[in-house]
């Protein structure tokens, strides 16, 4: 019954929007790791994901500690980071039925974790994702 559903709630939306909707959320999500003076953890930006954004944290800090303390503090599950990135990312997940004040609320966690973490960062990682979707509401350039 869950499958059917979810199926039936895609084809509401429409794969296009589907998709647009993830970019939407992958792109004010890099946006406030950038606005917090942190790097994604990729390359190439045409190699990022839609689905979720690695965030490397400076060097000396362990990221588990604060992904445990975000959770802890915030109860925002982060994603950790895998083999020779382990202890030195975590991952904010963007996939799924997510909207932007959903994402909004998580991005705030984190901002608050990092300073709770003692991570070095600059704040406004919020007010640059909000500045996105300012601009870019379902997809609507204004």
């Amino acid at each position: 019954m869950a499958a059917k559903e979810a199926i039936a709630m895609m084809d509401e939306e429409g794969l296009e929007n589907i998709v647009a909707r993830h970019e939407r959320m992958a792109e004010a999500t890099r946006r406030a790791v950038r606005a917090w003076g942190l790097d994604v953890l990729c390359q190439d930006p045409k190699a990022y994901a839609n689905a979720l954004t690695a965030i490397v944290v400076p060097d000396g800090v362990n990221a588990d500690q604060v992904r445990a303390t975000i959770l802890d503090l915030y109860d925002v599950s982060l994603g950790a980071g895998l083999g020779k990135v382990a202890g030195k990312v975590f991952r904010i997940g963007h996939l799924g039925w997510m909207n932007e004040l959903m994402l909004l609320g998580g991005i705030a966690g984190v901002e608050l974790g990092l300073a709770a973490a003692g991570v070095k960062h600059k704040s406004g990682g919020v007010q640059a994702a909000m500045d996105y979707f300012g601009g870019n509401i379902a997809g609507h350039a204004r």
